[in-house]
């Protein structure tokens, strides 16, 4: 990982206070709602509530419905016994009055006419009460008739017959099947036990239609659906309005005598079917579901909404403490190039005077005179360097001089020179361009090479530190060092394009890597990489990096190249590498 750092700039610390507990319960809030599990652990809260909602509808719905099917099952018995026992309280009247009848009496027979012309206004149903003699034919009865009507069926009738001859033989109640003319017939013979007449019976015809209408309530009528069918499943009643579409739900009971093959359907009215109750119940939960995922989109758009909000009150926040913090830093370098200014011009001054002394006392030591001249020269560089800072850091503009490009790579690499012999890191320059001269900043160009070339060496001191352990001998021996540091100097249509190559282990987060504050050095500042991005944009380039496909990184700037000087650039094999061992 390359930490990027300009090594003169001294470290300070900026400290930031402490969370309070109002910040971390806030903070813990936020995370609870941006937690996914919150989310599905709400989505399954209300999940659950939907499904023990629907579940209990669903049962109070099959509770109702089976409720409503218990009282049709019951209301049908309850009619049929209602229609039953009218029709055995008929016989058991007619039955007396049969025994009481003399046929020679006329008050006896006005009497027996009277009784069942009220039986008869009080049953519509009852279309004929007949009194029959042995050998079936008319003795009394209504209607009175010379004639029999059409509207009764014959007595010579097959049915009609069997019925008589069933009741006679058995002595007891007998029902013919239905007879079908202008409507349902249904026959009724009784055998009579009167004195006078032997083997006499009595003979009751019912419309079977107005029979139903007449007996079944009102209510009946509004809460369900009733027909009268055969054992064909043929509806005989009512015999007007067209067939009867029952729903499913359908409860049938067998009514008269087994042999009569006739049934009474009945089901619950369209209006009160609890197939619509169960509709909407399904819509209800439908509606509620939807109302559920509009209720969670809603809050994950407002919390969005506030995520929002609050990410861009931090973004503020931490663009005001970035000024500040940027106004504190050019308020101390600019202090700091002013209080240096003096020490460093006494430095230069004392240096001056020693070389005077040694000439004139005529010592002979080159490395004494060597030393003292870099001295000077350094103390020189360092006050451009801080002139140079504090023009940077107060926007003022800096003239840019011309100068040697291949000297201002060389005099930086000899700034470096020592601290790679140290790390045993080779150093190669190698240049497309002839010697071509800048319109530069060259003591801040230098310092951009010398950090990028710095930064380059830290990304490679941890695989240095394994070849601590390796003997000079076995390096001169081999020729070869186990990192390199390669330093391009090219061409790029009308810009020249330095580039400063190493084998480290590459750059992390490349986003962060030119912001201020930014570093990955415990003791750095992160403000190298960013003053050298000033510097180079204040030139007019531009300067990036990247990971190289197999190791390292590269890190690559450009500045304009002068127009008058163009016709200097010429293209020419790389130049011999310089190796510090």
């Amino acid at each position: 990982m390359h930490g990027r750092e300009i090594s003169n700039i001294t470290h300070f610390d900026l400290g930031h206070p402490a969370p309070s507990s109002g910040h971390t319960m806030r903070f813990a809030r936020q995370s609870l709602f941006n937690n996914r599990w919150t989310w599905i652990g709400m989505m399954l809260f209300l999940t659950v509530g939907l499904f023990v909602a629907s579940t209990l509808g669903w049962l109070w719905y099959a509770e109702k419905r089976a409720t409503s099917a218990r009282q049709a099952s019951l209301d049908l018995l309850w009619m049929e016994q209602i229609i039953t026992n009218k029709l055995e309280a008929h016989q058991i009247m007619l039955q007396n009055w049969a025994v009481d009848l003399h046929p020679d009496s006329k008050k006896s027979r006005e009497e027996f006419l009277h009784r069942i012309d009220g039986l008869m206004k009080e049953n519509h149903a009852i279309l004929a009460v007949e009194f029959l003699d042995q050998l079936q034919q008319h003795l009394i009865g209504l209607p009175e008739y010379e004639q029999r009507p059409g509207n009764l069926p014959p007595l010579n009738d097959p049915l009609v017959s069997e019925t008589i001859n069933q009741s006679r033989s058995l002595k007891s109640v007998a029902y013919s099947r239905v007879i079908e003319q202008f409507a349902p017939l249904w026959v009724l013979a009784l055998p009579s036990d009167n004195e006078f007449i032997k083997d006499s019976s009595l003979l009751i015809t019912y419309d079977l239609d107005k029979l139903l209408t007449q007996e079944v309530p009102w209510w009946f009528v509004q809460r369900y659906d009733l027909s009268l069918v055969d054992k064909n499943d043929k509806q005989l009643s009512p015999s007007d309005g067209g067939i009867v579409n029952h729903t499913q739900e359908l409860n049938r009971l067998d009514f008269g005598p087994a042999t009569s093959g006739l049934s009474l359907k009945t089901s619950v009215r369209i209006g009160q079917n609890f197939d619509t109750l169960l509709i909407s119940l399904a819509l209800a939960v439908l509606l509620f579901g939807l109302l559920i995922v509009w209720l969670l989109r809603l809050l994950r758009r407002w919390l969005i909404e506030r995520q929002t909000a609050q990410q861009a009150l931090r973004e503020r926040d931490e663009l005001l403490q970035h000024t500040a913090r940027l106004s504190s830093l050019a308020e101390f370098a600019s202090g700091m190039a002013h209080e240096l200014n003096q020490p460093l011009a006494a430095i230069a001054n004392y240096a001056a005077a020693a070389e005077c002394l040694i000439q004139n006392d005529q010592i002979q030591s080159p490395k004494v005179k060597l030393a003292i001249e870099k001295m000077g020269e350094e103390s020189r560089r360092a006050g451009k360097i801080m002139r140079s800072m504090r023009n940077l850091i107060q926007k003022n503009t800096t003239p840019h001089e011309p100068y040697s490009l291949l000297r201002l790579i060389n005099e930086s690499i000899e700034l470096i020179e020592v601290q790679a012999q140290r790390q045993h890191i080779s150093i190669q320059l190698e240049s497309h361009v002839t010697d071509l001269m800048l319109a530069c900043d060259a003591v801040m160009l230098k310092q951009v090479l010398f950090n990028l070339m710095r930064n380059a060496l830290d990304a490679m001191t941890h695989d240095s530190i394994a070849t601590k352990s390796i003997s000079a001998e076995a390096i001169e021996t081999e020729n070869q060092l186990p990192h390199r540091l390669q330093i391009i100097a090219r061409t790029m249509e009308d810009y020249v394009c330095i580039s400063i190559v190493d084998d480290g282990h590459g750059i992390g987060e490349m986003d962060k890597l030119f912001q201020a504050f930014y570093t990955t050095k415990s003791e750095g500042m992160g403000l190298g990489l960013a003053i050298c991005r000033t510097v180079i944009e204040n030139h007019g380039g531009k300067i990036w990096a990247e990971n190289n496909p197999d190791l390292g990184a590269s890190f690559h700037f450009r500045i304009p190249l002068p127009i008058p000087s163009a016709q200097n650039i010429t293209s020419g094999p790389p130049m011999n590498e310089k190796t510090a061992l």
